[in-house]
């Protein structure tokens, strides 16, 4: 595997070990906090895989396939299963490893699955718009990205400060994933499917712009 790929792989599995070392853990507060490493992950993976191939060559390979959108289409399924494997890994291990403080059980682990898978496409999501043949300078890339993790995780916070939709509607629905994971014990089922629907039409809202608008670029630019 390219070396490209070694820090955004490291970046979630790393942070999850080191959670684990620790045991007994709680259940859905340590699953939010890997949910969140999985999203930050994901859009630094994202970035990095969209990246990784030539101009040309990627003009080439859109040839081939006879279409900008399919060939986006193929980046964004391979995207996906790189982000599900991950997600499987970062919630079977602390239930193999017995990490928590008591038994997951099967809803919970379900639950936990969702909000990983959604968390981590929703990094994948943000990252599209973040390559290079969208954001040219790399520096701009990084930094934006960067913006995107901290008002997205905080939120709610930055919510306090602009009152009205305006934070739900145009941020990531990061945070209410993962206050909606930590407080899985407490909340309604339906204020958790909620959070999940939220993240989920977001995820749908950017992968549809996305694909809508690579087959009208002209990559002969880029």
């Amino acid at each position: 595997m390219s070396q490209r790929y070694f820090g955004p792989l490291a970046g979630v599995i790393i942070p999850a070990l080191l959670l684990y070392s620790y045991k007994p853990n709680p259940v859905m507060s340590s699953y939010a906090a890997t949910a969140v490493f999985l999203f930050i992950g994901c859009c630094w993976l994202g970035i990095s895989f969209l990246n990784h191939e030539h101009p040309v060559q990627k003009q080439v390979s859109i040839v081939q396939l006879g279409s900008a959108r399919r060939y986006s289409v193929g980046g964004l399924l391979t995207l996906s299963l790189l982000t599900l494997l991950l997600d499987l890994f970062v919630v079977i291990y602390p239930v193999i490893t017995g990490s928590f403080g008591e038994a997951a059980g099967l809803d919970r682990i379900l639950l936990a699955i969702c909000g990983h898978a959604l968390l981590g496409l929703l990094g994948i999501a943000v990252s599209l718009f973040l390559q290079s043949s969208w954001v040219p300078k790399a520096g701009y890339a990084a930094g934006l990205m960067l913006i995107i993790i901290i008002l997205s995780v905080s939120a709610g916070k930055v919510a306090e400060l602009v009152p009205g939709p305006i934070v739900s509607i145009l941020l990531p629905p990061v945070f209410p994933v993962m206050d909606a994971m930590m407080n899985t014990d407490s909340l309604p089922l339906r204020a958790v499917l909620g959070a999940y629907a939220h993240a989920l039409v977001y995820i749908i809202l950017l992968a549809g712009l996305y694909i809508y608008r690579s087959g009208r670029m002209d990559y002969n630019k880029n």
